[in-house]
C-alpha cells in the first residue's frame, strides 16, 4: 500500500490517496498555502523530484518535509546577504576601471559583473512574492527598492548595448551601489528581523547560522 508522509506524520486524503506523485504534490501544496507553509523537500521511492524537476507516474512512498514561508525567506535572504558582503567595494573597483579600460576588456568582463550582483537580484525575486502575499510593514519600501533595481538594470543593459562606459559607469556611481548598500539597509534593519520574530515567535529555541 502507498505511504505518504509529511514532516513525519502520514497523510490521509479524505477522497483516497491519488496515484500520481503530481497529483500529491499539488493537493499538499494548496493544503500548505493555507498554512503560510511550502514544501521543501519531496522525495518519491527515495528520489528528490524537487532536485530532479521531474515525477514519476506512480509510488510506493513519498516523503515530504514543508517549512513556513518567512523561514524559507528568511535562510534564502541570510544566505544571499552573505554572497553580497563585498558586493559594494566589487563595484567600486569595477566603476573604476570602466574609464580607464579599453572598452572591449570591459564588455569582456560582462559576464562576470552579472555574475558579481546576481545575489542582489535574487534577493530581490525570492522575497517579492512574499511581499505580494502577505504585505509586511516594509513591503511598500521593498516595492520600491524592487523597482529602483529594476529600472537600475535596464539602464546597466543599455549602457551595455549602445557601448556607453560613461553612461555604464555613472549608473554604478548614481544608482547601483547606492541602491545595493540601501537595500542592505533594509533588510539588516527590518526585513530580517521581522523575519527571524516571525519564526521564533512559532519556535522560541530556533536559531540558523548562516
Amino acid at each position: 500500500m502507498a505511504n505518504i508522509t509529511a514532516d513525519g506524520e502520514d497523510v490521509i486524503f479524505d477522497q483516497g490517496s491519488p496515484s500520481s506523485p503530481r497529483d500529491v504534490f499539488d493537493l499538499v501544496s494548496q493544503a500548505l498555502g493555507e498554512q503560510r507553509k511550502a514544501i521543501v523537500r519531496f522525495e518519491v521511492d527515495k528520489m528528490d523530484c524537487l532536485q530532479t524537476g521531474q515525477f514519476p507516474d506512480s509510488f510506493e512512498s513519498i516523503v515530504l518535509d514543508s517549512m513556513y514561508h518567512d523561514e524559507i525567506i528568511l535562510r534564502i535572504s541570510l544566505q544571499l546577504l552573505n554572497q553580497m558582503s563585498e558586493l559594494s567595494p566589487q563595484l567600486r573597483a569595477y566603476q573604476g576601471n570602466i574609464l580607464t579600460s579599453p572598452w572591449t576588456e570591459v564588455f569582456k568582463q560582462m559576464d562576470q559583473f552579472i555574475a558579481k550582483i546576481q545575489p542582489f537580484a535574487d534577493l530581490i525575486d525570492n522575497t517579492s512574492p512574499f511581499v505580494q502575499s502577505y504585505s509586511p510593514p516594509w513591503g511598500d519600501r521593498f516595492t520600491e527598492t524592487a523597482q529602483n533595481q529594476a529600472n537600475c538594470l535596464n539602464l546597466i543593459l543599455n549602457a551595455f548595448e549602445i557601448r556607453n562606459p560613461a553612461g555604464l559607469s555613472q549608473v554604478l556611481g548614481s544608482d547601483l551601489i547606492p541602491l545595493v548598500e540601501s537595500c542592505r539597509a533594509l533588510f539588516d534593519q527590518e526585513i530580517i528581523p521581522y523575519l527571524k520574530n516571525s519564526v521564533k515567535k512559532r519556535n522560541p529555541e530556533w536559531s540558523y547560522d548562516a
